[in-house]
C-alpha cells in the first residue's frame, strides 16, 4: 500500500516544507449543495497556491475523485499536454449524485507519491424521503 500524504502532515513545518506540501496537495473546488439527480461539477486543482513542476522527471500522472470508499472517476494526465513549466493542473468532473457526498481527491506525483485533499461535504437536496419545496 502506498503512503498517503496530505497538506496537514506538513502544516507545522518550515516555510519551504509548507511550500512543498502546498504544491502537491489536491484541492476540491465545488458548491457545498446540489440537487439530487442533476449534473454536478467538481474541479480538482493540484496546488493550493504554489504551482507544481511539470518536467519528465517530476509530474502528476492521475487525479481521482472519491465519495467515501467509492471511486467516482479517474483522469489520467499526459504530462506533455501541459508544457514544461510549473502549473496548477485542473481536472473537471461531472456526475449525477443521488445522496449527500463526502468528497476527497487523490493525485499521484511520480516523484513524491500519492496525495489527498481535505474532505468536502456536499449536501444533496431532494434525497430519498426528503421533500422538495
Amino acid at each position: 500500500m502506498p503512503r498517503l500524504f496530505s497538506y496537514d502532515h506538513f502544516a507545522g513545518g518550515s516555510e519551504s516544507v509548507r511550500a512543498f506540501a502546498n504544491k502537491h496537495s489536491p484541492v476540491i473546488i465545488c458548491d457545498t449543495e446540489t440537487q439530487r439527480n442533476k449534473p454536478f461539477n467538481v474541479k480538482v486543482r493540484i496546488g493550493k497556491t504554489v504551482k507544481h513542476p511539470n518536467s519528465p522527471e517530476h509530474h502528476y500522472q492521475y487525479i481521482q475523485l472519491w465519495n467515501l470508499e467509492t471511486l467516482i472517476a479517474t483522469i489520467k494526465l499526459e504530462r506533455a499536454s501541459f508544457g514544461d513549466l510549473p502549473i496548477h493542473i485542473e481536472a473537471n468532473f461531472t456526475f449525477v449524485p443521488k445522496v449527500s457526498l463526502r468528497l476527497r481527491a487523490l493525485a499521484y506525483c511520480n516523484k513524491h507519491g500519492l496525495w489527498q485533499s481535505e474532505e468536502v461535504f456536499v449536501k444533496v437536496i431532494g434525497e430519498e424521503g426528503e421533500e422538495l419545496h
